[in-house]
């Protein structure tokens, strides 16, 4: 099984656009699912309000999300296990409790995945997922690991962090 490890916030909305879901960044995230067959599981810290506080779900932010998700088309599968409201534990423990998972994805505008690296597409929260994501999202999900260059500097700020990645992947094409 293929799955993308999806981030809310920042990836399917953005800060150019005030709408909880914006169908441009959705758009995108179907044509990845639509090529690999993958599943969409939750990381956004949305889920954080039933899973750490117990308010209902259905009540929660993160269902509002969710229906919105469902009416443009999009399948939440499952939701990562709360483990201390960190998202690559959370991908981890994840991770080995469904063996299953041969190739996975993780879409996320806030680059904190040191072990898991190699399997992040990072974003930029004010543009969410774009067309120049699709080709690399769609590369690791076929087991071609590696979003940032190997000169990469993790120490950049986030702005020259996406011209660096994007100069990048203009390149491969």
């Amino acid at each position: 099984m293929k799955v993308i490890f999806l981030d809310f916030d920042g990836v399917i909305n953005n800060w150019n656009n005030d709408c909880i879901v914006d169908i441009e960044n959705v758009k995108y995230l179907l044509e990845i699912v639509k090529d690999t067959g993958a599943k969409i599981v939750a990381t956004t810290s949305n889920k954080y309000s039933f899973q750490a506080y117990g308010n209902s779900r259905e009540d929660s932010g993160f269902n509002r999300y969710v229906k919105m998700l469902n009416d443009y088309g999009v399948e939440i599968y499952d939701i990562t296990p709360l483990v201390g409201k960190n998202r690559e534990s959370e991908i981890i423990t994840y991770l080995e409790m469904h063996p299953n998972v041969e190739e996975f994805l993780i879409l996320d505008d806030d680059y904190i995945m040191k072990k898991l690296r190699e399997h992040q597409v990072f974003l930029d929260l004010y543009n969410g997922i774009c067309e120049e994501h699709i080709i690399p999202s769609i590369d690791i999900l076929n087991g071609k690991l590696g979003f940032y260059p190997k000169e990469f500097n993790f120490d950049e700020s986030m702005e020259e962090r996406i011209v660096r990645i994007n100069e990048y992947h203009s390149k491969k094409r």
